[in-house]
């Protein structure tokens, strides 16, 4: 009975992709997956051929997304076939889904590796159908609160599947405390943890602000300091209590960043860096370690970074009335990717507009809206570095930002609020503005319009 509902299951979610490509494909990266569980919700573990030594799941707050797909590009580039929920669906329909499209009509997987983003939620789950030989946690940071809640919520869940884990190899960000302490709970039966990270380098910082904020420890709950940063919570960390510390280098660690030369080394080779900002190094590292542990060669792993091309949404720009739009994408209540955003708005020191417009979080009901990440953040170096004019849009919390701004010490004059959303006095105000180098965040849909009514 069991064998009859999966290939029943497999039929119905083969048909439905089929559908989706032709009546609704925004709703093919989930929808068939979805059916396909509804008939035997134990689908993904039904199907055959998978290789635990040939599976990995990626998980963690920032960054799943970029990394699964390097990982991706970089077997694929090595001649190796991949099957992968690259669309971005990371939750159990999403994977199913992947595995519906890459199946057999006899239930077998029909790639010889399988490389999956799994969020966060989603993990236990997901892990207990597949067993993957590889785990990788990218960090776990304060991220979707009404969803989420705390993010040692999130540190909960993962942990609880790390000491079920059995014989994987464990992927940990060696300066994100989170994700580095989860080696002290491997299993035993062959478990192993290979740590990956990036060197202090030109655009590190060291803490300084008023504004800065810590974590507990993971371990013991006292202070975590750090000495540096490479991104907000990220660098060379040490808990005085335990004694809990990022230690000396990562077993994979990328140095000697470039980000004019665009390029970065990393265990005695040079690569190519395609993505010259912060963040992005952790994706590299993570890609690199992942790479080599499948035993993929040195050379094919420089070709792929020469090769790799990120999904869209990250860093996009559009022009209008003679000015250069340069959209900075973050995730909503998230502070990380915010000083990411923020940090790499800096590094430009060039006359520049600032427009920040945060939205009303819909997704889940009730609907709201809130500016509480922000204080998480160091508008500091932002500050500095040559903003003409801050611009908060909005019609909801237009003033709220401008506040956080003021607490940052902007003065009022140099601050223009909007109580709006319309695309059109948005866009007005992009004209009237002098200088011709405008920086934006804010959501994605919001993007969309405004680039869409600017033609």
């Amino acid at each position: 009975m069991s064998s009859a509902r999966f290939f029943f299951a497999l039929a119905a979610g083969k048909l439905s992709s089929a559908l989706c490509k032709t009546l609704a494909p925004k709703r093919g990266s989930n929808l068939p997956g979805a059916v396909a569980l509804k008939f035997d919700p134990e689908f993904i573990r039904h199907v055959k051929g998978i290789d635990p030594e040939k599976t990995v799941v990626i998980t963690g707050t920032n960054g799943k997304s970029t990394s699964n797909n390097m990982v991706v590009h970089a077997l694929q580039t090595a001649g190796r076939q991949v099957c992968s929920n690259l669309e971005g669906a990371n939750m159990k329909p999403g994977v199913a889904t992947a595995l519906v499209k890459n199946t057999t009509a006899g239930g077998r997987l029909s790639k010889d590796y399988l490389v999956l983003e799994v969020d966060e939620r989603s993990l236990a789950g997901v892990t207990e159908d597949l067993r993957p030989g590889h785990l990788c946690v990218v960090n776990i940071q304060k991220d979707q609160v009404q969803r989420n809640g705390d993010p040692d919520y999130i540190y909960r869940r993962i942990k609880s599947v790390v000491e079920k884990a059995g014989g994987v190899t464990l992927y940990v960000n060696n300066e994100e405390p989170r994700s580095k302490s989860l080696e002290k709970y491997i299993s035993g039966g062959g478990g192993r943890v290979v740590s990956f990270g990036v060197a202090q380098n030109a655009r590190g910082f060291t803490p300084e602000s008023e504004w800065e904020v810590t974590m507990p420890c993971p371990l013991c709950g006292d202070a975590i300091s750090f000495t540096w940063y490479n991104l907000a919570g990220v660098g060379a960390f040490m808990c005085a209590a335990c004694g809990f510390t990022s230690g000396g280098p990562a077993d994979c660690c990328v140095t000697e960043v470039d980000y004019a030369a665009e390029a970065f080394t990393a265990e005695g080779e040079r690569y190519r860096l395609s993505y010259p900002a912060e963040f992005f190094l952790y994706n590299y590292a993570l890609c690199l370690s992942v790479s080599l542990e499948l035993g993929l060669a040195v050379d094919e792993i420089k070709k792929a970074f020469e090769t790799f091309e990120n999904i869209g949404g990250r860093m996009e720009s559009f022009s209008y009335a003679g000015k250069s739009i340069k959209y900075m994408r973050i995730k909503q209540e998230n502070p990380e990717t915010l000083q990411s955003a923020l940090d790499t708005i800096a590094a430009d020191s060039s006359e520049k507009i600032f427009i920040l417009g945060p939205a009303v979080v819909d997704d889940i009901v009730p609907h709201y809206s809130n500016t509480f990440y922000t204080f998480d953040c160091d508008f500091g170096s932002l500050i500095k570095s040559g903003v003409e004019r801050f611009i908060c849009f909005g019609d909801t919390i237009a003033r709220d930002t401008a506040n956080r701004l003021r607490y940052a010490g902007v003065p009022d004059d140099r601050i223009v609020i909007l109580d709006t959303d319309d695309d059109e006095k948005i866009l007005g105000a992009i004209a009237a503005c002098e200088t011709g180098n405008i920086y934006l965040i804010t959501w994605i849909k919001k993007f969309e319009k405004l680039k869409e009514r600017a033609g």
